[in-house]
């Protein structure tokens, strides 16, 4: 479940830099690829939900 996350993957890529003193880039591929795919889930999930309130007339009432 952690390896879903970005950081768990530059936490590993930390730990293999500190002890035996190489770069694991395919931690840091991991890395950037799940950033990629989670800010797309979100930029979804965002625009669902504000055409949602558009089409329920939700944005007029949020400053009132």
């Amino acid at each position: 479940m952690a390896l879903a996350l970005p950081s768990a993957h530059v936490f590993e890529g930390m730990r293999a830099v500190l002890l035996p003193h190489q770069i694991a880039w395919d931690h840091m591929a991991w890395a950037v690829g799940l950033n990629v795919v989670w800010t797309l889930a979100a930029a979804l999930v965002f625009a669902r939900q504000f055409r949602a309130a558009r089409v329920r007339g939700a944005l007029l009432s949020i400053g009132e």
